[in-house]
This record gives C-alpha cells, structure tokens and sequence, in this order.
C-alpha cells in the first residue's frame, strides 16, 4: 500500500458545490474527477494516441462500472473557509472593498454581475453564485493498492499537471478555482519541490514532458483534450495578486473578442477593436452558409435569447463543446502568473452514421446549428485559426494593449 499526500492551495475565488448550490465546497469526488482528466491529457502523447490501451490502463488505475473498483482511495480535508454569499460583491482580496474588475467579470460570466444596473437594481461584481473567497489550502490523502511503478509516476504528474495548469469548480477553465500545488510526497517522502520563480515554473512544465516534439508522434489532434505536439503554453506576469492578474488576462481577451456596446468596451471607457466584425455581419444574415470564428473558443456561443441568435452542436445528443484554452492563475513567492495552456483536439466528433440513410455507415464530419441553418463545421487547422492569433498577440508587446511585465511560450 503507497501513501501520496498532496497540498494545494486555491488562489483565486472558488465556484463550486454539491448538494446545496448555496453552500460551495471542496469535495473529493470531484477532485478524483479532475485528477483523472489530467491524467487522460496527459496520456495520450505517453501512449502515443493508442485508446485502446489508455483506456485499459485509466480503468485498472481509476475503476470502471465492468472492469473493477479504484486502485486508489482518496480523502480531501480542507478547514473552513470564508463564503463569500449570493448578492454579496466579489472583491479583490486586500483591496480595500475594490470590486474585481471588467476583465474578471468577463471571465466569469455566469458567475456574477458584468455590470451595474440601476434597472434590476444590481451591482458590477454582484455574485449570482456563491463562491469560497482565496485564499483556501487543503490537504489530498491518496492510498493506492498494487500499484506498479508506472502507476505512481503518472499519479504524480497527473497531480502536479492539476496544480501547474488547472482548477477546480465551475469556471475554471477561465482561471477560477486555480489550484496550485505547494507539496507532494510519496511514502513519506517528498517527491516535488514548489517552483519558486518564473524560470523553475517553467521548467516544472518542461518537466512534465507534455509537450512532445512532432518527431516523437505524428501532428495529427487527439481525439480528446489532450497535451500532444500541436498544444501551446504562455507564461504572463503584471500583478502580485492572483484576482488582479486575472482580470488583466481577461481585459486582454475583451479587447481581442468583444464587440461591446455601441462599440465601446470595458465599461465604456474603450473603442472596440472589432476583430470579429464578420462574425456579427454572419449572424444578420438570414441564411448563414458558415459559422462564427469564434465558436472555437467553446460552444454554446450564442448572439441573443432568439432561436436565430444561437450558436452550437446541430446534433441531438450534443449541447456544448469546452474551451481548449485553460487560463490558471500560478502564485510565486513574490508575483501572480498568469499561464494560458491551448490544448487543440477533434472539436466535435464525427456524425453518428443513419442506417437508415443508406450512406454506407461511415462517419460524417459534424455540424453546427447557426439559428436556423445547418452549415459545416470548418476544418480543426483553420477553426482554431483565433486561440492561436490571441496567443501570438500575448507574446508580441507590440500588439497586445494590457500592461504584462513579461510574457514567454513554454517550447519543448
């Protein structure tokens, strides 16, 4: 029996809950869940895209309804921690009651009031869903039976992944719920050492050998979200506080996305850029042959409440598709990181083949519903044409707007 121990800290505001939507806490179950999808990110470059034999491996390791229970039991114990309630404004820790900014609020979408109004008589940052308030640390106990000494190794760089480059609860793509790992032992022993700076967090990510080179797979998307040769990470610092350097991220991504209102953004005080013009002109037309470009960012992506104004999977057993792009925020010892992880993959799988059609039970490519109009879904190379551009504007001082100190790509 090996005994793993792992500590992790939240930096940024946390959305999640179980059985009272009211009550947001740290629960195991769904740490085991988010383990188990780095796990799987991770494999399939280590296994070089043979599911079959991922699959076999993620079922001893994990349990499966037909192939037997878990080789490992986890315990999450965490102290209480503050809630920050229902109609309660989200505000940056330390600030002096300042409401999280435009950009935060963008990311969190759903989550919390964009803006004021005196209208529904609300406020910016008005949560509309209760949140734990970073920062929160908890402790992960894992026990594991008969394990093999590959098993731990990819335990380990499946717990180190989530606490590099993920997070916890709802939004988390989007940088809330940030998880960062601060300790991993192994029977005892440690078995990680905490970056302390940017050149050792980069190099913890190095480390973790997901990002392969192409001449160690082929080129083609995993059929999952997944690390493979075509995955990018960026590195960004600004800010000392995590909340802060989210919200400087997010306020990058309105200028590159959003349209705004009446052409001006982040509170009015800012002209759109209007990168995606063409996407609005699509969405007035009344028959659309092609989709928006940025479907690529996720699905639903949606213009209105109106049938005509939405955005998503055409087929039936479809609702949505998450982000390939991962934003979590990093705590160093004396500076907030910022690290965005793109992780390409098949956007959508292949139409399920009619028998009845008589079309020789192949798959087809999938569609998306744009209002009304069934039209195709444009290849992987040229849908994620945007992630790759925002990316690329990051790194370049000379196009990107916000005030970034520093911005790198981690290569291979």
């Amino acid at each position: 029996m090996h005994k793993i121990e792992a500590g992790y800290k939240v930096v940024t505001p946390l959305f999640g809950s179980g059985a009272d939507a009211n009550r947001p806490e740290l629960r195991t179950t769904a740490f085991k869940g988010l383990l188990r999808f780095w796990w799987r990110a991770l494999a399939w470059s280590r296994l070089r895209g043979d599911l079959t034999e991922l699959k076999r491996q993620e079922d001893r390791l994990f349990g499966s309804a037909t192939g037997g229970q878990s080789k490992v039991l986890m315990c999450l114990k965490a102290p209480p921690a503050t809630v920050v309630r229902t109609d309660q404004v989200l505000t940056i820790p330390g600030g002096g009651g300042k409401t999280v900014g435009e950009g935060a609020r963008y990311l969190g979408y759903g989550l919390m009031e964009a803006f004021a109004s005196s209208q529904n008589k609300t406020q910016a940052g008005q949560l509309l869903k209760a949140c734990l308030q970073a920062p929160v640390e908890f402790c992960v106990q894992i026990r594991g039976r008969d394990l093999r000494p590959q098993d731990l190794e990819s335990l380990k760089n499946a717990l180190v992944c989530l606490g590099l480059l993920g997070g916890m609860g709802s939004r988390s793509r989007k940088g809330y719920g940030s998880l960062v790992l601060q300790a991993l032992s192994l029977d005892g022993q440690a078995a990680w050492t905490p970056p302390k700076n940017l050149a050792e967090l980069e190099r913890a990510i190095k480390e973790l050998n997901s990002w392969p080179s192409p001449g160690q797979n082929s080129l083609r998307l995993p059929e999952y979200t997944a690390f493979s040769p075509t995955s990018r990470c960026v590195l960004l610092t600004g800010k000392k506080d995590p909340l802060e350097m989210l919200d400087l991220v997010g306020r990058e991504m309105v200028r590159y996305r959003s349209w705004g209102k009446n052409g001006k953004i982040l509170g009015g005080g800012v002209v759109s850029e209007k990168n995606f013009q063409d996407d609005h002109d699509l969405m007035k037309r009344a028959v659309r042959t092609e989709h928006p470009r940025r479907v690529a960012f996720e699905l639903p992506h949606n213009y209105g409440k109106a049938r005509e104004d939405q955005v998503g999977p055409a087929d039936a057993h479809l609702d949505r598709r998450a982000s390939p792009l991962f934003i979590h925020i990093h705590e160093l010892r004396n500076e907030a990181v910022a690290i965005l992880s793109f992780l390409p993959a098949r956007f959508l799988p292949e139409r399920r083949p009619d028998p009845k059609a008589g079309s020789g039970g192949f798959p087809k490519p999938p569609d998306l519903s744009v209002g009304t109009n069934r039209v195709p879904l444009a290849p992987e190379a040229q849908l994620y044409r945007p992630i790759h551009d925002f990316l690329d504007r990051l790194l370049d001082k000379n196009k990107r707007k916000e005030t970034f100190a520093s911005a790198m790509e981690v290569k291979p």
